[in-house]
């Protein structure tokens, strides 16, 4: 039997990491592999440095980074767990880019080539099931902000990007079969939402 594919989605400051690591604790990780995008693999982790940290990247570049990792995480790791029967945890996927590099860039004109290449990088993958979770714009940059933490490009940017960010969101999420939680609930609160949703879907 496959294994279950689940995307936790949402924008920054909307607690995915927290969520994650939470779900780890929870679950373990004997039948469950949690991978983050980009990332989770070596040239993966190596991309994402790239793109979080050099401003010299630019927009076109970023996107296809962004779909380059992905390539590498699905061929890599996804769908081997998946073939074995293991579940797979994403914090992060396709969405995420249309999300940031289409909308928070304002590209739409490059929307349609996006959905064709990142169908050939994910390979036809599609998530069972996205969580996404809803948190205002204004509300996650303030917790981005207070946790103290080095922020990356894309937490650096204004609000009025990120507001274009939760627009792509919810033009797009309806494109996933999808759960939306509030995730301005506590962290526990919310923890105990996406558990219920996991499990119910892993069943």
């Amino acid at each position: 039997m496959k294994g279950t594919f689940i995307v936790i989605e949402g924008g920054d400051g909307a607690g995915k990491d927290t969520q994650v690591d939470l779900l780890k604790e929870t679950l373990g990780e004997e039948h469950f592999l949690f991978v983050h995008d980009p990332g989770s693999t070596e040239i993966g982790l190596r991309l994402r440095e790239t793109v979080l940290r050099d401003k010299r990247v630019t927009c076109s570049a970023e996107l296809l980074i962004y779909l380059a990792a992905r390539a590498q995480m699905v061929e890599e790791r996804i769908k081997p767990a998946l073939e074995e029967g293991i579940h797979v945890i994403s914090n992060r996927f396709d969405l995420s880019t249309i999300a940031y590099q289409i909308y928070g860039r304002q590209r739409t004109d490059l929307l349609e080539f996006f959905k064709g290449v990142s169908d050939f990088a994910r390979g036809g993958l599609i998530p069972d099931l996205l969580i996404f979770l809803d948190c205002p714009p204004e509300v996650g940059l303030r917790r981005t902000v207070e946790s103290g933490k080095e922020l990356d490009r894309f937490e650096e940017e204004k609000l009025a990007f990120h507001e274009r960010v939760y627009a792509g969101y919810q033009k797009h999420i309806a494109d996933y079969m999808h759960v939306r939680i509030d995730a301005t609930a506590t962290a526990k609160e919310v923890h105990e939402e996406v558990l219920k949703v996991v499990q119910k879907v892993v069943k």
